[in-house]
């Protein structure tokens, strides 16, 4: 009995550790990044929360205004939910005639904790003229063993995921702690009188399965600080 009223008469303590699972959960507004050219010279890796990004490299060919050393490759965590983003130029234009053009986006991701159950992507661009520019991103994932265990894919008419078309698999079955995701963006201008495709950014997101114990802990330690409080408002 000493050592629960010991335990509980210290409220900070135990709001602290509850912070801190939190924080495992999954924090608002955490980031870390590089960029691109840089994580792939070095082999580097952005770990954020209890995902490691890393296996970074790419592929361009035909882009008129690519440079990866301009691409800045961001990991962040917003409100538990975990996203990869490139920013930067990737675009290809014409001024006459038709033009094409392709880049692959490699890279691998872990979970330390919980495993990952499905996956999303989004990209902010453009592509003209109407129905005389070509635009496609095409993603796939593979677990460990190289088995395919997701796909999806955007146009210019699609922007983001979800929700998914026929022929996309989003969901992750079973769900994964490892996953080597291929994105592979296709650029094309069939106008005689050419056009432009531009993409600023693709975002990646990350849905998890957590395991038992995390969330456990988690709800564990939110109970204590709600014990701890209406222990405090007693005595007042």
């Amino acid at each position: 009995m000493t050592r629960l009223k010991m335990f509980f008469g210290q409220p900070v303590a135990v709001a602290m550790a509850a912070a801190a699972l939190l924080e495992q959960a999954g924090g608002a507004g955490a980031q870390t990044s590089d960029n691109l050219q840089h994580l792939v010279d070095t082999h580097g890796s952005l770990t954020i929360g209890d995902k490691t990004f890393s296996g970074f490299d790419y592929h361009n060919s035909g882009l008129t205004s690519f440079n990866a050393s301009n691409i800045q490759v961001t990991a962040s965590n917003n409100g538990g939910q975990y996203y990869l983003t490139w920013a930067g130029n990737m675009s290809l234009t014409s001024n006459s005639g038709p033009a094409s053009a392709d880049l692959v986006l490699n890279y691998n991701v872990t979970a330390t904790s919980g495993l990952i159950d499905m996956l999303d992507q989004l990209y902010t661009g453009s592509a003209q003229p109407q129905g005389g520019a070509f635009l496609s991103i095409d993603e796939t994932a593979r677990d460990a063993n190289g088995n395919l265990v997701a796909n999806s894919h955007l146009d210019a008419n699609d922007l983001s995921d979800p929700f998914a078309e026929p022929g996309d698999n989003l969901n992750i079955n079973p769900p994964q702690n490892f996953l080597s995701v291929t994105k592979d963006i296709g650029m094309g201008i069939s106008s005689n009188s050419g056009g432009f495709i531009n993409i600023s950014e693709v975002r990646q997101s990350f849905h998890q399965v957590p395991e038992a114990s995390t969330t456990t802990m988690l709800f564990l330690g939110l109970a204590l600080v709600g014990i701890t409080t209406f222990r405090q408002k007693l005595r007042a």
